[in-house]
């Protein structure tokens, strides 16, 4: 596995979710090493915090009817205004 770059909320703005799953995939598995091992640093909470804002807009279980639609998955999320 290539090593991972945490996301920011400026990149993510510029990715569509086809581009950001896997991701939110990679840096889901780093987080969750880190819990598990209780390795968070002093700081890091505030990453943490933005991975799980970005996650949430990136999965968006109240989407409702949108994965029918081409532009949920293929339009960068800033385009989109969701982030």
């Amino acid at each position: 596995m290539a090593a991972f770059k945490r996301l920011t909320v400026e990149e993510a703005r510029t990715l569509s979710r086809d581009e950001l799953l896997p991701r939110v995939e990679a840096e889901q598995h780093h987080w969750d090493r880190l819990i598990s091992r209780g390795q968070i640093r002093v700081g890091e909470d505030e990453d943490y915090k933005t991975f799980l804002l970005i996650t949430q807009v990136v999965i968006d279980p109240m989407a409702g009817e949108a994965p029918q639609d081409r532009d949920f998955w293929t339009k960068p999320l800033g385009e989109l205004g969701e982030l």
